[in-house]
């Protein structure tokens, strides 16, 4: 009797979530992450059944399995394995609600429980010199981080920001797409707005929509990696220890609106954040800061 071996077709899938999340307008940073956790997974279950296992016969158990293997062989992390469960949950909720799949193995699985510890911050002066050292290095790149640490955006909504998404007259920038597919209005920090005009003054006939044009291609933003290797010699010609990136420059406006006493659900609407889960990580900050205060009781 011949037996006939199942398709391996976990990669196909995989293929028309990704187009799904792209027609989404999710970002190639995300789609990128995404990409990366179901070749792992793909990778795991080849290797387990040979190639021969369908997606609609991937079951619960397969789940907690690839779960235990890396946190076991891997040596994963808690927070790595909870990303790559968020993954496949998301994975197979669109199998389930776009291609008619009738099972969820991932929907009962629970997230393992992880602390996110909040990275380390730059203080007000390591700002001051960051910026400072920016403007020696360029204009365009004292203006971009400029950007970053006056709305406290992301690094894909700073870069991808449009000429005409920036209103002078109102004093305010928009982003139309932000993490999750939302879009945000921003008022225009007044130091913000005075560099961001001589940046389009001197940028007013470069042909391209983009505020920070790619050095490449007319009309398409500059790329993630040349921000990160830039804000990388910045910071070093600035002297600053800690490490630097887009997402740190995030957390340290985020901290020190929390330490300047602005409202909490003020500082979520600034950074975009839907769950005020998010933003309330910071309240210890203020805890801290009154601490010295208390300590004069005797």
């Amino acid at each position: 009797m011949m037996v006939i071996k199942k398709k391996f077709d976990f990669t196909l899938y995989s293929s028309k979530f990704l187009r799904y999340l792209k027609r989404k307008n999710y970002s190639d940073e995300t789609l990128k992450g995404y990409n990366k956790d179901l070749l792992k997974f793909a990778k795991y279950l080849n290797g387990l059944y040979e190639g021969s296992i369908l997606t609609q016969d991937i079951s619960k158990n397969d789940i907690l399995d690839y779960l235990d293997y890396l946190r076991e062989d891997k040596m994963y992390k808690v927070n790595s394995v909870s990303r790559n469960l968020s993954t496949l949950k998301s994975f197979f909720k669109f199998l389930v609600y776009e291609l008619d799949f009738k099972d969820n193995p991932a929907e009962k699985i629970r997230t393992p429980k992880s602390y996110i510890p909040l990275p380390q911050v730059l203080d007000v002066d390591e700002i001051k010199c960051l910026l400072d050292h920016a403007k020696t290095h360029s204009m365009f790149y004292y203006t971009l981080i400029s950007l970053i640490y006056f709305t406290g955006t992301r690094i894909t909504a700073a870069r991808t920001l449009k000429k005409e998404n920036i209103d002078f007259r109102n004093e305010t920038l928009y982003f139309p797409y932000i993490k999750g597919g939302r879009d945000l209005y921003l008022p225009l920090h007044p130091k913000l707005s005075t560099v961001l005009r001589e940046l389009l003054e001197y940028t007013q006939q470069n042909g391209s929509e983009y505020v920070f044009q790619s050095p490449k291609f007319i009309n398409r933003p500059i790329s993630a990696a040349d921000v990160r290797h830039n804000l990388r010699k910045v910071a070093k010609a600035a002297g600053i220890k800690k490490r630097v990136t887009a997402h740190i420059l995030r957390h340290s406006v985020a901290t020190h609106l929390t330490l300047l006493g602005v409202d909490q659900t003020y500082i979520a609407a600034i950074l975009g954040h839907v769950d005020l889960r998010s933003t309330k990580r910071y309240q210890h900050l203020q805890v801290d800061n009154l601490r010295n205060a208390v300590e004069k009781l005797t």
